[in-house]
């Protein structure tokens, strides 16, 4: 294999998302570009058409591509080819994306892995399999989100060691808003309403003791495919007049301030930014039983209620988690003080910078 000649320090860096929306990794586009546009010019591009919502200079520094599959991947060549010689970081994007990639000559390419499905079922895999032994070939580089997105990569994509960096938060946002709780009177929810997290369950639990806990109100923040489904759920409670859907919310700080327990039963996670939110505010958490979750808590095993398709076992943890309600909320609180040194924005942007250097 040809050693690839050094990028210059200061070339432009082209941030590549599926879709240019706030949410998961593309919500550090705009920390990115506050940190690096003083050195290196920056830009973004949308491989599906969803506008500049990223907040990026517009013009020549954001572009989008199509809604057509074929277009879509001509106009991203197209667009690579023109910059080859310059960094692209490519958020996740997939193999055929890092293929079309690579074919248009680009050589200075950092892949950052924050997911842990990597396939599609029955013969939808062969062509990904495919396109990642192609890929695997080429001189990528590799950053994961989590210890476990890392794992996931070598284990089942290819076996290359990704450089761990974690997610990054303004702190403040979260710490001043930090306290510890004394009593349980609103349990919440925020993230999305799709298939696999598991919502729905966190509305059946809060039914499960909201009879013998009269006082207590649920709040569900977020939005998603299955907002009908969730809707209707809340609509036939019994303790409908104690629930409120808030849609997505601007402020994830306060709301997480404002609660008192913030139930996450999802199945998939490469990382769980509202997880690590929730707890510098904080507030006690209770999830399910993925592994990621475990680099969150550490050694803490009270807020693991396991695995959400075993509802009686889930439910049960359930009840026991919640018995001693000032215990929960003080070791949720002391975890807030371990997370802040762990995932501080700076300490995550000055990572990746420092990646940027050996591509």
């Amino acid at each position: 294999m040809n050693k690839l000649k050094a990028i210059p320090a200061a070339a432009p860096v082209h941030y590549v998302v599926w879709e240019s929306i706030p949410g998961g990794m593309e919500s550090y586009i705009p920390y990115y570009n506050n940190r690096f546009n003083s050195e290196r010019e920056v830009y973004v591009y949308s491989l599906r058409p969803a506008g500049n919502l990223l907040n990026i200079s517009p013009g020549d520094h954001f572009k989008q591509g199509s809604a057509s599959n074929w277009q879509c991947y001509l106009m991203y060549f197209r667009y690579c080819r023109a910059n080859r010689k310059n960094l692209f970081h490519i958020m996740n994007s997939g193999p055929f994306v890092l293929f079309v990639t690579l074919m248009a000559g680009v050589r200075h390419i950092v892949y950052h892995i924050h997911g842990t499905k990597h396939w599609k079922a029955g013969w939808g895999k062969i062509p990904l399999k495919l396109a990642w032994a192609i890929v695997r070939f080429f001189p990528v580089h590799y950053i994961a989100n989590s210890k476990h997105s890392g794992r996931v990569f070598h284990e089942e994509v290819m076996p290359v060691e990704p450089q761990v960096i974690y997610n990054g938060f303004e702190l403040t946002r979260f710490t001043e808003k930090r306290w510890l709780r004394a009593k349980f009177r609103r349990m919440a929810y925020i993230g999305r309403f799709d298939r696999g997290k598991n919502a729905h369950l966190v509305i059946r639990l809060f039914e499960e003791i909201a009879g013998s806990m009269p006082e207590l109100e649920l709040h569900l923040a977020g939005s998603g495919d299955l907002n009908r489904a969730i809707e209707e759920q809340v609509r036939m409670s019994p303790f409908a007049d104690r629930i409120t859907l808030y849609g997505w919310v601007k402020d994830p700080a306060a709301f997480c301030q404002a609660a008192d327990l913030f139930v996450f039963l999802s199945d998939h996670e490469s990382f769980g930014n509202v997880i690590a939110e929730a707890l510098l505010t904080g507030l006690p958490v209770l999830t399910s039983d993925v592994p990621v979750f475990k680099e969150i808590y550490g050694d803490e095993k009270i807020f693991n209620l396991g695995n959400p398709h075993d509802y009686p076992t889930l439910l049960s943890n359930f009840r026991k988690a919640i018995e001693d309600y000032p215990a929960l909320a003080q070791k949720a609180f002391e975890a807030s003080e371990r997370l802040s040194s762990l995932f501080d924005m700076e300490t995550h942007l000055k990572k990746i910078e420092r990646f940027y250097e050996t591509v």
